[in-house]
């Protein structure tokens, strides 16, 4: 997609309808005739829609262009959270499948060559260093996803707790456990991979509760409102609603053939579901990686990602729906994990 494309899918929202004119009074330096030309392109790649005719033309995002559309996550989040322009109310319309894919041919290219290097250097492993490098996964993956959420483990640490069994000194029992837990749900994942190709809601509910294990953490789908720190989206409040909203989720990850839509479906689906009372962000990821092994993919360990980016890119889903920010940390993390973990397909 070029510059001026992306520039032109910034103007919409969610809501708004525009012209050419319009569209090209808030461009600068490209003509009419070029504005034009390109709404029909991001017609035709299904990104907007089209309605009226003649001069009474009118375009409006589509399903795939409002999930598609680029925004600067630190451009757009750097305003309080009350002056943003953003999406609050739960989107059930995220859930219907888009018209085009949510990987470009490029980006397609990107993961597929990650893959052949994943699997060329895992046909090279004995079972020994098969099962050494599984559990470097294990650990960091146990590692990284706790201290997203605020866990203070440093890593050797966290090695020495999932190796030996040794708690950390300097560190509370919660977050001792929150990473046995995630250790736990990852090798409950690793022990039938062939269900996680058909996903339901009773799955999920297991996996969230080893994630909450000895923890306070309520088991079940959610039956009350909870909040999202620094945003002013709200999930959903309503029980069977959340059941609903993850059914139609899981009809989406099952109707594409492609993993890696599955997985980043996955990831960013049960995040802003919010399923759970606490948990939600952790068992997504765990999801994800079940999802991506099921596949004979690379699992994402996220050793190398920002906290702070990631949380971004996650408010941007939320407020904005769209994928961008998000999609280009996952790509990033999927490359990091293809060619940094030795683990033979599952």
């Amino acid at each position: 997609m070029n510059d001026t494309n992306k520039q032109i899918l910034q103007l919409f929202n969610a809501n708004k309808s525009l012209s050419s004119s319009q569209v090209h009074e808030s461009l600068t330096g490209v003509s009419l005739v070029t504005v034009k030309r390109r709404l029909s392109e991001l017609s035709e790649l299904g990104l907007l829609a089209q309605s009226g005719a003649g001069r009474s033309v009118a375009y409006t995002l589509s399903k795939s262009g409002l999930l598609l559309r680029p925004i600067d996550a630190k451009t757009y989040l750097g305003s309080n959270p009350d002056d943003r322009d953003a999406r609050t109310s739960f989107n059930f319309s995220l859930f219907d499948k888009p018209y085009v894919s949510l990987f470009s041919d490029d980006e397609m290219a990107v993961l597929e060559m990650a893959t052949n290097t994943y699997r060329a250097n895992a046909n090279q492993a004995d079972v020994n260093i098969h099962n050494k490098e599984l559990l470097r996964y294990i650990i960091e993956f146990s590692w990284k996803t706790s201290q997203i959420e605020g866990n203070t483990y440093d890593l050797i640490s966290t090695e020495r707790l999932i190796r030996y069994g040794e708690k950390s000194k300097t560190n509370t029992e919660f977050e001792s456990q929150m990473i046995l837990n995630q250790k736990e749900a990852l090798e409950f994942t690793l022990g039938d991979l062939k269900i996680w190709q058909e996903p339901n809601v009773r799955q999920l509910e297991h996996l969230h509760t080893i994630v909450g294990k000895n923890l306070d953490i309520s088991k079940n789908l959610r039956k009350g409102v909870v909040g999202i720190t620094g945003s002013n989206y709200r999930p959903l409040d309503n029980e069977y609603q959340i059941r609903e909203a993850l059914e139609q989720l899981f009809a989406w990850i099952k109707a594409t053939d492609n993993v890696y839509e599955k997985s980043l479906l996955g990831v960013l689906g049960i995040s802003y579901i919010q399923p759970f009372v606490d948990g939600n962000k952790r068992t997504s990821r765990l999801f994800s990686n079940a999802l991506l092994l099921s596949g004979e993919l690379a699992p994402l360990s996220y050793r190398s990602v920002d906290d702070r980016q990631y949380k971004e890119a996650m408010l941007v889903f939320y407020e904005q729906n769209s994928i961008q920010a998000f999609k280009k940390l996952f790509i990033e993390q999927y490359v990091f994990a293809a060619e940094n973990y030795n683990i033979s397909p599952m």
